[in-house]
């Protein structure tokens, strides 16, 4: 009973088609109807009900609310906002920090009022570097090119169907990242530049029936609550998203019947700055993935609850499983398997082993906010020194006012110099300290080396050599690329999330046409069993230099693999690709039948004596390549009726293997008797042995007119 490919699974407020959210709403009449007899349901029977029969198909309905009497609705809203609050408080300390080190960041344009009016405000930017470098590095690598992501293969593969499957997998997939889901590759990059910030984002893959397709949506803080106090995602009870909805915006809802029909306090969340704009009269809502003992018997299930912020009022609900997540026993609900849509991005764990990664703003504020007090004490007294300013004597005859100076100008005070001298007392301003100066600088220093960021001009000289160098980047690049690699697994997790939304949801015909590729069946392509998904970006390399270095290391080895029969072609194209080379395509163009045919005959020599005409040669190549096909599509058709029936697919393959040995068994006696023959006479071919149609024989003839010969 297991929700189908065409069928809208909702997980997201804003994404529900509004035909769904009718088929929920009948006359008044129905509805008390409906509830009278959906009250008196439990357990599997209930959940069930949460289900419509459309086509063969179990669709979940728009709204199981409806389901459910107000008074277990509020209980419902309780025990959600609760849950909410309590997340909250478990966040505050984390919370803090955050909004600590934004402001740390946050550079001002006005001066201080205090100690005086017109004190220095310096605000380092240690913090904001750090981030950026950071951001910079890992966006370069993790975003590098067009292919974002690719299928790795897992066991054996040896006829590379596989990896096949992979390569069609992994190029409809990059095709959907960088064009169908346009948004993605944006929003992604602003998750890597607010991580070094707050330490963790999330995202969460959904289809989303709103546009028709999937979609990956950043959610960052403050916009999301979870409980600090768990050590896992997959122990996270609840994962809350905050949203701000205008009265209209509202209003769609209930009347299109994705909400219920409830009075709401709305307005709870008016902007300051324009509180007559209509437009800003927005009104705050939750929506928490948690669970909740619907069904009465004693075992919570998964739903998704949308409910006011402030009030707790629940105005949706939605089951977070398929009935075929449901695990039961003699009509009992042992388990059941949540379906899991949120990513979590972290950056540095926790050392005090919240569930909440930390970044930049929890590991630098209190140094960056020292660096700022030492740095403004001394702007202070260097403008205290230069000023200065004090005391003058009471019979001190001068006139009084503001006194300017133009640079060699000298002015008669029409005092004598002793009395000069003695009515003038100066504040006794001292010089910056010097010993505040290196505590500064000590400060700077030690944010920098655990931000791993630090300047390497003024530790390397200019005739430092290149091995010192690139040692002293990678030692530098450690921290960044265990960073680097928490994002790899991440990113892995979610293209994972992706595959098995688009197993659902994707149109086969669209698939075909995408990839315009007569192999490609949707079927029997999105399937994991032996494959994994991962980013094509290596989180071992963060910098241009570093992946030139190793590409010219390759190149460097590549006659001696050519010697042991190694591929060098695919080490030089790389080489060429990571320097930005423009002609890769014309240096590597595609190998025509005839250079395919010599390639056949330098691994194959025996044939050479055999084939003494071009036309033999591209007859024999291209029958080569029609067998090869052939073979393709039987293997192919094998693995589909796998798919469909296994009872079918093991004798199948049973088929399949028999006929691989047997024609193993064939190529080598032929091989054998060739050389055999071409060993006693030479290198002319048998009388009756037709060249120009060798390419249309098949093994039995071949081995019959060999075999006359040396009177086998």
């Amino acid at each position: 009973m297991a929700l189908k490919s065409g069928v809208s699974r909702l997980n997201t407020m804003e994404a529900q088609e509004e035909a769904t959210g009718h088929n929920t709403h009948n006359t008044h009449e129905d509805d008390e109807h409906n509830e009278e007899e959906q009250l008196d349901l439990e357990g599997l029977d209930l959940l069930t009900d949460m289900f419509d029969d459309s086509n063969g198909q179990s669709v979940p309905k728009a709204n199981v609310a409806d389901m459910f009497d107000d008074d277990l609705l509020m209980k419902v809203g309780r025990s959600a906002k609760e849950g909410y609050d309590s997340d909250i408080d478990s966040m505050s300390e984390w919370s803090e920090l955050v909004e600590f080190g934004l402001d740390l960041v946050k550079q001002e344009t006005h001066s201080k009022s205090t100690p005086w009016d017109g004190a220095a405000n310096f605000k380092s930017p240690e913090l904001m570097k750090a981030a950026l470098k950071f951001s910079d590095r890992a966006s370069a690598e993790l975003l590098r090119s067009y292919e974002i992501l690719k299928i790795k293969v897992i066991g054996d593969d040896p006829e590379s169907l596989k990896f096949e499957r992979g390569e069609r997998v992994s190029e409809f997939q990059n095709w959907q990242l960088n064009i169908e889901m346009p948004e993605w590759r944006e929003e992604h990059e602003k998750m890597i530049y607010d991580l070094p910030y707050a330490g963790t984002v999330f995202k969460k893959t959904f289809f989303d029936a709103e546009l028709g397709r999937n979609n990956s949506k950043l959610i960052t803080y403050p916009n999301f609550a979870v409980s600090n106090d768990v050590d896992s995602l997959s122990r996270l009870r609840r994962f809350s998203e905050l949203h701000d909805f205008s009265e209209n915006k509202i209003i769609e809802k209930q009347r299109s019947g994705i909400w219920r029909k409830v009075d709401l306090q709305l307005g709870d969340r008016v902007e300051e700055s324009d509180i007559e704009s209509e437009s800003d009269n927005f009104t705050s809502f939750i929506e928490q993935d948690g669970w909740y003992d619907l069904d009465g018997d004693g075992y919570e299930e998964p739903y998704t609850f949308v409910f006011q912020e402030s009030t707790g009022v629940i105005v949706r609900i939605m089951p977070r499983f398929e009935l075929k997540d449901v695990k039961t026993k003699d009509d009992e609900i042992i388990r059941i398997t949540a379906e899991e849509n949120v990513t979590k991005y972290g950056f540095i764990r926790d050392p005090q082993g919240g569930f909440l990664d930390v970044g930049y703003t929890h590991l630098l504020s209190a140094i960056v906010s020292g660096i700022n007090t030492t740095t403004n004490q001394l702007v202070d007294a260097a403008t205290l020194s230069n000023l200065q300013g004090g005391w003058l004597a009471k019979g001190f005859r001068r006139k009084m006012g503001d006194t300017s100076f133009k640079p060699g100008e000298w002015k008669q005070t029409g005092i004598s110099a002793q009395d000069l001298q003695n009515g003038v007392k100066p504040l006794p301003f001292k010089e910056p300290s010097q010993t505040l100066l290196l505590l500064m600088q000590f400060m700077v220093t030690n944010t920098q080396e655990l931000a791993a960021s630090a300047d390497l001009k003024g530790a390397l000289g200019a005739s430092a050599p290149v091995g010192t160098t690139l040692a002293m980047i990678d030692e530098q690049m450690q921290g960044t690329g265990a960073i680097v690699k928490r994002i790899y697994r991440s990113m892995s997790s979610e293209f994972r999330k992706l595959f098995e939304l688009n197993a659902k949801f994707v149109d086969p015909a669209q698939y075909a046409e995408i990839l315009d590729n007569p192999e490609a069946n949707f079927e029997v392509d999105f399937n994991l069993r032996g494959m994994d998904i991962v980013p094509t970006a290596n989180p071992e390399i963060a910098t241009k230099t570093q992946r030139i270095i190793m590409a010219n290391a390759e190149v460097q080895i590549a006659d001696k693999l050519a010697m042991v029969g190694g591929n060098a072609a695919p080490l030089y194209r790389s080489f060429l690709e990571t320097i930005g080379s423009t002609v890769v395509d014309e240096v590597f163009p595609e190998k025509t039948p005839e250079q395919q045919l010599t390639e056949l005959l330098t691994q194959n020599p025996q044939l050479e004596g055999l084939i003494t005409d071009e036309q033999s040669r591209l007859d024999m190549i291209t029958q080569a390549q029609v067998e090869a096909v052939a073979r393709q599509e039987a293997r192919e058709d094998a693995e589909l009726a796998g798919t469909l029936d296994e009872k079918n697919s093991k004798t199948a393959l049973n088929e399949a293997n028999v006929l691989l040995t047997l024609e193993k068994a064939e190529t080598e006696e032929v091989n054998n008797k060739i050389s055999k023959y071409t060993a006693g006479q030479g290198s002319q071919p048998p009388p009756d042995f037709d060249l120009a149609n060798i390419g249309n024989m098949d093994t039995e003839e071949l081995l019959r007119i060999i075999g006359a010969q040396d009177g086998n």
